[in-house]
């Protein structure tokens, strides 16, 4: 490597050719730059090296002997010759991959030098005019600055551009090979100074095919749909340097040959902007028609194209007009003017709004998964197929986080931590965590520009509100300025911001980007977030940068930050008439409810703002919002844990305000002052001991309203009919008014622990839009009406006093436990075949279960201490039920040996079922429990064919084993719980499986056979030994064994090993005493059976079973073992 390696360890040769204007640069930037490579030990070479007595033409050669050319491009460039001949020679080896150049653009752009404008072209058409070489030197010059190249402006720091220089310089050096090694390969880097995506060489860029640009590709390809002889065109959109220029670039390298022509027209976004759009017109034109000279934008031009299928692609596409320029106007239903059948057209840009009505299909370039980020870091940080140290690998996992998967900042960061030390590293992570990077900067960069001054503060204004409700976001820009309405959408189409799951969501980088923006004045008004911006010497000063008051718009302080107590002058807030955003919260609490910093207000506070948006004051000091707030364009008011007794003096307008959450406000006894809030849709009031009515407030517009804790309420709240969810937990109301069923729209009503709550009336069933009812912890609620009419899905009435489980078929999920009162379950519970879940847990009167319901899927009768019997059948078993289905029946230790007896049947009868379930084994990577069940007992069923004591089982399995018939494998474990063991939270059993392969070697794979989790903190006890079974699905391992072995007869040695875990790990004294196997198999229609499914059938035991007859008979168990095995067999034939 350059950067590390001796002078003797280096090739003879150059390595690096520094290609300049003499006149412009000789003794100044390029001696500068000479003496740092040269500091760095890296070979250089400049022409006032050469022996004056030797011919310029030897400069030539000494390019061939270069591994990189700096190309520097200045104001006089153009006027020399040489200049221009040496660049014909370095585009030579450049495009024969022996050589890498960088461009250095010095106080020139690279459009300039690119397309011959102003003084530099001028001066190029006279040296080159009636010159025969004209076309190569500016193929030339139009070729070298397509590499990403290093600016260098007026006010750049030279110190700086130097090192910036090195470093590419050194990158470079290291992904090449010396041109007396062979061809060179010049792997694509990315620039650290620049938004392109283009590579500092010519060569293809060898990290395509990994890091998941192989599968962006396939999925790209599949829209090529190559038969279809239509012409389409796709847009391939995503986020600024995610990837779409790579991409695209491999995907027509890959495709040309499968076209009469291509095209990639790139940076179209730069070209429009310096220069007329019909060269784009004639640019794109000329790569089509190459034999062409200076082909023209009309019909003789487009006759040609129309003879000829192609490949184009369009990149960095910023505007509508772009697209009509290189394409002309079309229309997607209709033949193209000049575009032949079957061609294929992608047009890549930034902003999806463009592609409106202009593809047939849209691509979005996502960012990597963690893997491929993780792969695409070290590449550029440790170089390809190189070892990572091993104090490296947490490090990289922190960088790679950071990045958040997108490629341009994982190439930056691992360039920046290439070939530094240990501590470098854990010094730039330090950095990072407490001032953030953007590293993709100049990319967003481009796309912000593009908005206009509203959609650029709705842009900062969002930074400041991610990961909130779209409704909440959209709100707050709506009321801010009618131009921010659609801001939401603009900057989605854009990749600045995405939705989620109903909430506005920004990438990590462009939130970073936008605070950097913020702070360095990227708006006419600011946005104070910063603690140290905010407060100074325990006094809130939000002008202490000279700040003018007026240009304030938001203020967001985060109290967990605030190690004291501080102070707010009366008049502080007074002039800042443009605030929008006042929010004092504690980050580190979700609840708000604890925070050691409180803001004192000494005096008496004033607060004349009108333009306030969102007003956030957690434990607000005052009785009252200062009488001369106006909130007529207030959002949301959030004012928890605070001391108001009211919200203010009088009525006030609150025409916009949607939001109120005054929770854990102790005194409040007045909201009077809500009274016009026409808009009011949510209403949180949890925790206001001293409220005893809504009052006045105006609430035909509320959907949500909360009254937990509210103990002082006593009656029903008169509620309007828009209501979707109420919260009275905790309140002392005692019965539900008859009037409830105007509650149309109600969705959800939860009652916990109202102790005072008698009855539910029978008008409940006339709510037609009630989904949830939660009523656990009523203890004098004794009965609960039937429900027909209303769709009720689910269900608590855990902890009340019901005697009698009423008709309930839309219920899918019942919570029934600890319930001392139930002593049984009504018959027709087997008729609600919408039911899917019943908890049972504790009901410790229950002393029979009926048959349950065929779709039931989730039973847990744990510590139903009186239960006896259960049903026989237990439950209707559907064929056509694949689902995950667990029935528990740990600590029901009164359970007689029919009920367990009935169980055990029913879960052979389940795995059997189960067995046509194929879509499980023929998909799915690991195993996975269909089914499980446990109780009490000491016994492994008869069923299962392979049995062992203890927690191993080893077995020779027939040949054939893994055939195509086989659906899953059944597994049961004896566990013992001794007396005195400590009580737990939670344990799972698993069992290890490994097969012996052809080569000896043993694949094992995990899968679950039971576990148990106690709600809530408390801890139990398991009382007993127990008895787990379930059925698992065949996992890729034993695919992979029969696609191998299919033609094969041999024995395949099996082991087995149960193990039991619980939250603090592997518990010692729960022990495995039993346990068994049983491969099941489907039935085969060609033979005449009375089974369901077939069970394998023990084979000669070898090895482990003559350990397996050994230990038995060190337990006096093997006669009898043997015995009710033939017995069972008996049975089954």
């Amino acid at each position: 490597m350059a950067g590390s390696s001796s002078p003797e360890e280096l090739p003879p040769q150059h390595q690096v050719f520094i290609h300049f204007r003499g006149r412009d640069l000789r003794y100044g930037f390029v001696s500068h730059l000479e003496k740092i490579l040269k500091d760095h030990k890296i070979e250089v070479f400049v022409d006032s090296g050469e022996d004056r007595g030797e011919h310029l033409e030897n400069l030539l050669t000494r390019i061939e002997e270069s591994r990189i050319a700096l190309a520097i491009f200045s104001e006089n460039y153009t006027e020399s010759e040489w200049c221009l001949r040496e660049l014909a020679k370095i585009k030579d080896c450049v495009d024969q991959k022996r050589l890498v150049a960088i461009p250095i653009f010095y106080k020139v752009e690279p459009s300039t030098v690119k397309y011959l404008m102003g003084e530099f072209g001028d001066a190029f058409r006279k040296l080159a005019k009636n010159d025969k070489r004209k076309k190569e030197w500016k193929a030339a010059l139009r070729a070298i600055p397509e590499f990403m190249g290093i600016p260098v402006h007026e006010k750049s720091p030279e110190s700086e551009i130097l090192k910036t220089i090195v470093e590419a310089v050194k990158k470079q050096l290291k992904a090449v090979k010396s041109p007396l090694e062979g061809s060179q390969n010049a792997s694509e880097e990315p620039s650290v100074y620049s938004d392109t995506g283009t590579s500092l060489g010519g060569a293809k860029d060898k990290t395509f095919g990994i890091f998941g640009n192989e599968q962006r590709l396939k999925e790209l390809e599949e829209k090529l749909d190559i038969k279809d002889t239509r012409t389409l065109i796709t847009g391939i959109v995503g986020m600024p340097g995610i990837g779409k220029t790579t991409m695209l670039k491999e995907l027509i390298e890959k495709w040309k040959g499968k076209f009469s022509r291509h095209a990639f027209v790139d940076r179209i976004r730069e070209k429009s902007y310096n220069s007329d759009l019909e060269c784009l017109t004639i640019s794109l034109f000329e790569k089509l028609l190459p034999e062409l000279n200076n082909p023209q934008v009309d019909s003789i031009t487009k006759g040609q194209l129309r003879k000829r299928k192609v490949l184009v692609v369009l990149d960095d596409v910023s505007e509508r007009e772009q697209i009509y320029a290189l394409l002309g106007i079309y229309d997607l239903q209709n033949q193209h003017e000049w575009i032949s059948d079957g061609s294929r057209i992608f047009i890549a840009t930034n902003d999806m709004s463009l592609l409106e009505g202009l593809v047939h299909d849209t691509y979005v370039v996502r960012q990597l998964n963690h893997k491929d980020g993780m792969d695409l870091f070290h590449h550029h940080a440790f170089g390809t197929n190189q070892a990572i140290p091993e104090d490296r690998i947490k490090l990289s996992d922190e960088f790679v986080h950071y990045a958040r998967g997108h490629p341009l900042a994982l190439k930056i960061l691992g360039t920046e931590l290439c070939e530094k030390d240990m501590k470098h590293w854990e010094t730039k992570l330090k950095i990072l965590a407490q001032k953030p990077k953007t590293y993709i900067r100049q990319v967003v960069q481009v796309s912000y520009n593009e908005l206009s001054s509203e959609q650029k503060d709705a842009f900062l204004d969002i930074a400041c509100f991610r990961s909130q409700d779209v409704d909440y976001v959209e709100s707050l820009l709506v009321s801010s300025d009618p131009g921010s309405a659609e801001a939401i959408q603009v900057l989605k189409n854009k990749f600045l911001i995405d939705t989620c799951d109903g909430r506005v969501e920004m990438h990590d980088l462009v939130h970073t980007f936008s605070r950097k923006l913020d702070l360095k004045g990227g708006s006419k008004q600011r946005r104070l977030w910063r603690h140290e911006d905010i407060v100074k010497e325990r006094t809130v000063n939000l002008l202490q940068n000279r700040i003018g008051a007026a240009n304030v718009r938001g203020v967001f302080l985060d109290l967990s930050e605030v190690q004291d107590e501080i102070s707010l002058d009366r008049e502080h807030l007074k002039k800042m008439r443009n605030l929008r955003y006042l929010k004092f919260y504690n980050s580190h609490c979700h609840q708000e409810c604890k925070t050691n910093a409180k803001i004192n207000i000494p005096d008496e506070l004033e607060l004349p703002l009108k333009e306030v948006r969102c007003f956030h004051w957690l434990k607000f000091p005052l009785k009252e919002v200062p009488n001369d707030f106006n909130p007529i364009n207030l959002v949301d008011l959030k004012l928890p844990f605070s001391k108001i007794e009211r919200l203010w003096d009088g009525v006030k307008d609150t025409p916009v305000l949607k939001w109120v959450d005054l929770n854990h406000s102790s005194l409040l006894s007045s909201l009077s002052g809500l009274s016009k809030a026409p808009n009011l849709q949510g209403l949180n009031l949890e925790g206001c001991t001293s409220l005893e009515s809504l009052g006045d407030v105006d609430s035909k517009s509320l959907k949500t309203l909360t009254l937990s804790g509210c103990t002082s309420f006593k009656e029903f709240p008169l509620i309007p009919e828009n209501l979707e969810a109420l919260h009275l937990d905790r309140t002392a109301i005692s019965q539900l008014p008859d009037n409830i069923v105007n509650l149309k729209k109600l969705v959800l009503l939860t009652m916990k622990d109202c102790k005072m709550l008698e009855n539910i009336p029978t008008e409940v069933d006339e709510l037609t839009a009630l989904q949830k009812l939660v009523l656990s912890g009523c203890l004098k609620l004794k009965e609960f009406p039937a429900i027909n009419k209303s769709p009720l899905k689910i269900l608590f009435l855990d902890g009340t006093s019901i005697k009698t489980v009423p008709q309930l078929p839309s219920v899918q999920y019942l919570y029934l436990s600890r319930n001392d009162e139930i002593s049984y379950l009504p018959a027709g519970i087997n008729q609600l075949f919408q039911l899917t879940w019943l908890d049972l847990k504790y009901c410790k009167s229950l002393t029979s279960i009926p048959e349950l319901p065929p779709n039931l899927h989730y039973l847990d009768a744990h510590g139903c201490s009186s239960l006896k019997t259960v049903a026989k059948p237990l439950a209707r078993i559907l064929p056509t039920v694949q689902n995950h289905c667990s029935f528990n029946f740990t600590n029901c230790c009164k359970l007689e040996q029919a009920a367990k007896d009935e169980i055990t049947l029913y879960s052979q009868r389940k795995c059997q079922l189960l067995s046509y379930a194929r879509k499980h084994y023929n998909g799915g990577l690991s195993s996975e429990a269909l089914f499980s069940t446990c109780f009490p007992g000491c016994e492994v069923p008869s069923w299962f064919c392979h049995e062992a004591v203890g927690s191993l089982l080893g077995r020779k399995l027939p040949p054939h084993w893994h055939e195509k018939k086989l659906s899953g494998i059944s597994l049961c474990a004896v566990v013992s719980f001794p007396a005195g063991q400590n009580q737990i939270s939670s344990f799972s059993v698993t069992c290890t499986f490994n097969i012996k392969a052809e080569d000896k070697s043993w694949i094992p794979f995990t899968c679950p056979v039971g576990s148990w989790t106690r709600d809530g903190d408390k801890k139990d006890k398991i009382e007993s030994d127990h008895v787990f079974i379930a059925y698992i699905t065949c996992p890729h391992t034993i695919r992979c064994l029969e696609d191998e072995n299919s033609n094969k007869c041999n024995f395949t040695e099996a082991s087995l090993e149960f193990t039991v875990t619980g939250d603090t790990g592997v518990i010692g004294k729960f022990k495995v005493l039993r346990c068994g196997l049983s491969l099941v198999y489907e039935k085969d229609k060609n033979k005449n059976s009375s089974h369901e499914v077939k069970f394998d059938l023990p084979v000669e035991e070898h090895q482990y079973g003559m350990i397996e007859d050994e230990r038995k008979k060190e337990k006096g168990t093997l006669v009898h073992e043997r015995r009710r095995r033939t017995l069972s067999k008996q049975k089954t034939a």
